[in-house]
């Protein structure tokens, strides 16, 4: 069971509810120290975000009792020792009334870790996601993690899927290299369907429980690719898309991100199954004499991890593997089933990280890195 909301007072120990009126202080130092050399842009946010929300102890209690939504984003137990914040989890569901809960942001002080503090954390949090009814705990954690691994593993957890992300610091020039028999041409907006098709063909099972695919989001419409024309004529962005045709069906896709002024380029890639290991390299040296044109910059790319052929001919033209992201799950109840509505409702819920950053709690850090 989960432990009961107790006061917080001197000399206390041990498991507690997260206490939005006072602890938002203590947590953002927590976070900044566990994750600061880890976070994304929106993480750095998003934590500058809760260090100013501090300051606000009486409203953030209010605004927990009137505001589900921030209830749901913030809610979590901390680990108390001698008054001292000194571990946290965040858990909540992955969208309204969906049978997936998060779990997020587990850490737990250097000085405390190897006491089982990070196991009390996470247990809690899937006891409160089952008695809330939860039929599925979802998680993500970095490969080289080996404690939270293990952690987690041992908690019932099973890796779905993984992707490795790898960045090139400077485009160099590449000779382009074809693949004999295969041509890769334009992709026009109307081939959204063989698109399609091959996203469905090229994601595993286990990811796309994760993340469904829908064909809707492969459909871009006119309005869509004139506001995508004028944000990339004030942002000095090129999206480049490419296809290699074989007969009725995409045998693989490239789309480049370009950049003229600022930040990043970057490509992805998707190679059907039954093409992987022939175009990976035809792919790749097209990208690099697409961005050769461009101004030097990095080039970032975040690939299945179980597409190693791609990953090796990325590394061979000087792509750096930086870290691979694990998401694990765990079934709360037996015959933990969804139905098609209820994946997509949550898929459309994951994607709102990219927009709001303080909207979900995983865009602080949807990985767990400190365990103990």
């Amino acid at each position: 069971m989960v432990a009961q909301a107790v006061r917080q007072r001197k000399g206390f120990s041990g498991l507690r509810p997260v206490d939005h009126s006072r602890d938002m202080g203590q947590l953002a130092a927590l976070m900044e120290e566990a994750f600061g050399g880890n976070l994304t842009r929106q993480g750095r946010e998003a934590l500058r975000e809760l260090k100013i929300m501090s300051h606000f102890g009486p409203f953030l209690w209010l605004l927990d009792r009137i505001s589900p939504e921030f209830h749901e984003t913030f809610r979590g137990f901390v680990w108390v020792e001698e008054g001292r914040i000194v571990g946290n989890v965040n858990v909540g569901r992955v969208g309204p009334y969906s049978p997936r809960w998060l779990i997020s942001n587990v850490a737990v002080r250097p000085d405390y870790q190897g006491q089982g503090i990070a196991h009390y954390l996470v247990q809690a949090a899937i006891d409160l996601a089952r008695e809330h009814g939860g039929k599925w705990a979802i998680l993500q954690v970095y490969a080289d993690n080996a404690p939270a691994c293990k952690l987690y593993q041992h908690l019932g957890f099973e890796q779905i899927a993984a992707v490795t992300e790898l960045r090139l610091e400077r485009v160099r020039p590449v000779a382009f290299a074809p693949a004999e028999g295969f041509v890769l041409r334009r992709r026009s907006y109307s081939k959204w369907r063989e698109e399609y098709a091959l996203a469905l063909a090229a994601t595993s099972k286990e990811a796309q429980w994760l993340n469904p695919l829908r064909a809707p989001d492969f459909m871009v419409g006119l309005d869509q690719r004139l506001s995508r024309w004028l944000s990339d004529l004030t942002t000095g962005h090129k999206e480049l898309r490419l296809a290699v045709e074989e007969g009725d069906r995409f045998a693989a896709t490239l789309t480049v991100q370009a950049s003229r002024w600022r930040g990043e380029h970057s490509l992805e890639l998707m190679v059907h199954p039954d093409y992987r290991g022939q175009l990976e390299e035809m792919l790749v040296t097209k990208a690099l004499n697409i961005l050769g044109s461009y101004p030097e910059r990095g080039v970032a790319v975040s690939h299945p991890a179980e597409h190693q052929e791609a990953i090796e001919v990325l590394k061979r033209y000087g792509f750096i593997e930086k870290r691979t992201q694990v998401q694990m799950r765990r079934a709360l109840s037996k015959g933990a089933g969804e139905t098609r509505s209820t994946r997509a409702r949550e898929s459309s819920s994951l994607h709102l990280c990219t927009l709001a950053p303080m909207l979900r709690r995983e865009v602080l850090c949807g990985n767990c890195y400190c365990v103990g």
